[in-house]
């Protein structure tokens, strides 16, 4: 197999989960943001009521507000999304400088996404391997 092809195929393999991980998580932020059942800016520990004339079947509480939800999650799904791009067009283009800068992108959301930390190490640690098997006069 070609080197070209062997990191494009490491470089997806290693980026889809995280990617997948972080497209879900976008689509159900969306999806709360949107909920008129979720209580915004809700104190922990506090009781929701609902009446016999709510709409809602269930309620939902969320402690941070709609702007801090919204910032979190431009700052942490769409980040490692971003760098799996990155290292996918990296790949696709062999461009070394772009494989480097995914994979210390990648390592820098390992430190914020605890859960998948694992997943986005692996994906970081990939990214930087396929970047040193692109010849350097492709940069």
């Amino acid at each position: 197999m070609e080197p070209k092809r062997a990191s494009l195929i490491l470089v997806v393999a290693a980026a889809l989960p995280a990617a997948g991980i972080a497209v879900w998580s976008l689509q159900r932020t969306a999806r709360d943001l949107v909920n008129p059942c979720i209580t915004w800016e809700t104190p922990p520990g506090a009781v929701l009521h609902i009446s016999p004339d709510d709409p809602c079947r269930t309620r939902g509480a969320e402690y941070r507000s709609r702007a801090e939800t919204s910032a979190m999650a431009m700052l942490i799904p769409d980040g490692v999304l971003a760098a799996a791009l990155l290292a996918v067009a990296g790949a696709a283009q062999q461009r070394r400088r772009m494989l480097l800068a995914a994979g210390v992108w990648m390592y820098l959301e390992t430190l914020v996404v605890f859960t998948i930390a694992p997943l986005t190490l692996i994906a970081a640690t990939a990214f930087l391997v396929a970047a040193n098997r692109t010849s350097v006069s492709s940069t």
